[in-house]
């Protein structure tokens, strides 16, 4: 198959064309994960640099791309503090840290989380190598949704006939957002349920285009969805976005809304899963983690095949 990310950034959703791109960056995953599953060394990047650059606090998607980058044989200049650099302090704008960065480490790609959402775009625009968005501000996280996608790939071994809940923060929180639009773009005849107090609903405008591509409900409450739901996808109320506007007593109202315990989980059907971004606070149960529906620790896994798979695609033809 022709490499469709070769070269390139892959800053945004949209740049999935199509079901064979997914198709492509799927198999090299599977490659990767039975690289990682034979204890394989395996270095086609050795001689390359990636930079990792992370303006906000990452445990999951930071060490990912940084183990991803180095088990692939890349020298990686990774940073997970980049608010307390001098360049930052002192007011640098972000294309002049991008051109500095590629100046001083001679990076064949940058890995950049960034509160802005449109700075991964801003990135690839002023310097002249691939930079993947590690999550910009409220807008997007399309690795995540990479591989989200692949985990639920994992579990059901097809992409159509699903019915996917997305419950939590559908305003701030940007994983769903990359996941509905990927579903939308690859999947047929699938549908989304979005859960949500009505102050945390998905944006209007967001909801319009992909009711365009795919059928979409909104509710309140689990309510008897949950019981033909096949991925229930929890989120965290996004309290860091609530302590930027000065609304932290809405977040401590609002953080507990839909919590998944036991009772919940077992309203589901036996081969259903539960998946979530994490770090969670509170929304999952301990409880749960040792039922079978539970899958977001298989989840991080994935985002370790996909990250190396997507590094290898974009670096090497």
């Amino acid at each position: 198959m022709k490499n469709p990310f070769y070269g390139k950034s892959f800053v945004a959703i949209n740049q999935i064309t199509s079901p064979s791109d997914i198709d492509y960056i799927f198999k090299v995953a599977d490659k990767m994960k039975k690289v990682i599953q034979d204890e394989k060394v395996y270095e086609p990047l050795k001689g390359k640099t990636v930079a990792v650059l992370f303006y906000q606090p990452s445990t999951r998607t930071f060490t990912s791309f940084v183990a991803a980058a180095k088990r692939l044989g890349a020298y990686v200049i990774d940073i997970n503090e980049m608010t307390s650099f001098s360049s930052a302090v002192k007011g640098e704008s972000l294309e002049d840290t991008i051109k500095s960065i590629y100046q001083t480490t001679g990076a064949n790609a940058i890995v950049l989380r960034h509160p802005e959402n449109t700075s991964s775009e801003i990135a690839a625009s002023v310097q002249n190598i691939p930079v993947i968005n590690g999550g910009s501000g409220t807008a997007e996280h399309p690795t995540q949704a990479l591989l989200d996608l692949y985990t639920i790939y994992q579990k059901f071994g097809r992409l159509d006939n699903l019915h996917i809940m997305m419950v939590g923060d559908l305003k701030y929180g940007r994983t769903i957002k990359s996941l509905a639009k990927l579903i939308a773009r690859v999947s047929k005849n699938s549908r989304i349920t979005f859960v949500s107090p009505k102050e945390l609903r998905a944006p209007k405008d967001f909801i319009k285009d992909l009711k365009g591509q795919v059928e979409v409900t909104q509710r309140s409450s689990f309510g008897t969805a949950i019981e033909d739901a096949d991925v229930v996808y929890m989120t965290r109320v996004q309290k860091e976005w609530f302590e930027k506007e000065g609304k932290l007593d809405d977040y401590e109202n609002l953080k507990l809304k839909f919590i998944m315990n036991k009772h919940v989980a077992d309203r589901m059907k036996k081969d259903a899963i539960i998946l979530h971004p994490l770090p969670r606070v509170g929304e999952i149960m301990l409880e749960v983690d040792n039922n079978p529906r539970a899958w977001y620790f298989e989840q991080m896994r994935s985002g370790l095949y996909v990250r190396m798979a997507l590094i290898e695609s974009i670096l090497m033809k």
